[in-house]
C-alpha cells in the first residue's frame, strides 16, 4: 500500500492531536498503572466466562422453552450480548491476560469464540497486529478508512461493500474480517502463525461441527437458525459497533507513517464508552479501552481502575463518552472517508474528491 502523503491542510483538531503526541512521546505510559491490576485471577476470569455462558445458553434454551415469537427477537439480542461476553473473555486469553498458563489461555479462548465458529489463533494474530498499528493508515486492519479518491478507482462491488459496512450494514463488519481471514492460513504471513491458524480451523472443524451436526439432526434447519445462526447474527453485531466506536470519531485521526507514534497509538486514539453499570459487568468492562490498549496485560476485571490511574496521570488525555444511539449514527453519518487535506475524516460524502485526488 502506498503511503499517504501528509496533509494538505491540517485541520486545527489534528494540528491539536500532534501536540499530544509529541507531548507524551518517549513517556512509559504503562508505568501509571499499578502492577497489581496486571495480575490476573484464574478464578474472577472463570466467573465472568460462567456469566456469560449462562446468558447466552439461557437465552437459547429460553427461546425454546417459551417458543413465542414476540420473545425471540428480544431474546437473541440477550444471546448476543451473552456470545460477545464470552469473546470479551477470550479476548483476555488472547492477551494473555486470562492467567498466567499459555496452554490454559488458548484452552479457554478456543472454547470462547465456539459461538462466533471463530478460530482463535486467526482472531488473535490478526486482533495483536491490531494492536502494533493501531489507527495506521497503512497497516491497521480495523475500520481503516479510505480517501473519497480511491474510493473513486474501487471496483463497483468493493464501493458497495465500504459504503455498506460503515452505514446499513455496520453490524456486518466483523463478518467481513471473519469472512477475509478466520479460515485463510495463507493470509498470515509468519509460518508459526499459519500452524497456529491451521490448527483453530481445525479446532472448530471438529468440535462446531459436531454441535451443529447435532443441533440440525434434533431441531431441524428452523432450529439451526433460531438457536444458533440469529444469536450469531447478534454477537457480531455487539462485535462490529463495539470495535468501529473504540476508534473512529469526528477528531481521532488515522496516521500517515509520517505522524503515527506507538505511544499516540496507545493512549490518544481511543475512547472510552461509559455503559450503564450492568451493562459494563455483562461486556466485561471492554468497553473501558484505552488502558487495555496502554498495557494488554491487564484482565478485564481490572479495568476501571486502570482506567482511572491513567486518566490521573495523564489529564486530558484519555478521552470518555457516555454511550447511545446519537454517537454511534454520528460515526456511521461522518466518520466513512479520510480526508486527506484536513488529516481527518471527510464529512461531506465525495463533496472533496476532486481536490483530493491530486493528492
Amino acid at each position: 500500500m502506498t503511503s499517504p502523503a501528509p496533509p494538505i491542510e491540517p485541520d486545527a483538531r489534528f494540528i491539536a492531536f500532534l501536540e499530544k503526541s509529541q507531548a507524551i512521546e518517549g513517556r512509559r505510559l504503562a508505568a501509571a498503572i499499578p502492577r497489581e491490576y496486571m495480575q490476573p485471577s484464574v478464578a474472577r476470569g472463570f466467573a465472568g466466562l460462567a456469566v456469560s455462558l449462562v446468558i447466552y445458553a439461557g437465552a437459547i434454551a429460553t427461546i425454546a422453552v417459551l417458543d413465542r415469537w414476540y420473545f425471540t427477537v428480544p431474546l437473541v439480542v440477550v444471546a448476543g450480548l451473552g456470545g460477545w461476553g464470552l469473546h470479551c473473555v477470550g479476548h483476555d486469553c488472547g492477551h494473555g491476560s486470562f492467567s498466567r498458563n499459555r496452554r490454559l489461555n488458548f484452552v479457554i479462548g478456543h472454547l470462547a469464540l465456539l459461538p462466533l465458529l471463530y478460530p482463535f489463533h486467526a482472531w488473535r494474530h490478526v486482533h495483536n497486529w491490531h494492536h502494533s498499528h493501531t489507527n495506521s493508515l497503512e497497516l491497521d486492519v480495523d475500520w481503516r478508512p479510505i480517501s473519497e479518491a480511491v474510493y473513486r478507482r474501487m471496483p463497483l462491488r468493493e464501493r458497495i461493500l465500504y459504503v455498506s459496512l460503515r452505514s446499513w450494514a455496520v453490524w456486518a463488519g466483523s463478518i467481513n474480517y471473519w469472512a477475509s481471514s478466520a479460515f485463510s492460513p495463507s493470509y498470515f504471513p509468519k509460518r508459526e502463525q499459519r500452524r497456529d491458524v491451521r490448527r483453530s480451523i481445525a479446532f472448530v472443524a471438529v468440535v462446531g461441527g459436531a454441535y451443529l451436526a447435532t443441533l440440525g439432526y434434533f431441531t431441524g434447519w428452523q432450529g439451526l437458525l433460531l438457536y444458533f445462526v440469529a444469536p450469531w447474527f447478534a454477537i457480531h453485531t455487539w462485535f462490529s459497533i463495539t470495535t468501529l466506536m473504540h476508534h473512529s470519531c469526528e477528531d481521532i485521526p488515522y496516521l500517515s507513517e509520517k505522524y503515527w507514534t506507538r505511544n499516540a497509538s496507545r493512549l490518544l486514539v481511543t475512547t472510552d464508552y461509559v455503559y450503564p453499570r450492568w451493562l459494563l459487568y455483562l461486556t466485561h468492562n471492554i468497553s473501558l479501552h484505552t488502558a487495555h490498549h496502554v498495557a494488554t496485560a491487564i484482565p478485564f476485571y481490572h479495568l476501571r481502575k486502570a482506567q482511572a490511574a491513567l486518566t490521573q496521570a495523564y489529564p486530558g488525555m484519555v478521552r470518555v463518552e457516555k454511550a447511545n444511539l446519537p454517537k454511534l449514527w454520528n460515526i456511521l453519518r461522518k466518520c466513512r472517508f479520510y480526508d486527506p487535506i484536513s488529516g481527518l475524516y471527510s464529512t461531506h460524502r465525495l463533496q472533496r474528491a476532486d481536490k483530493a485526488s491530486r493528492v
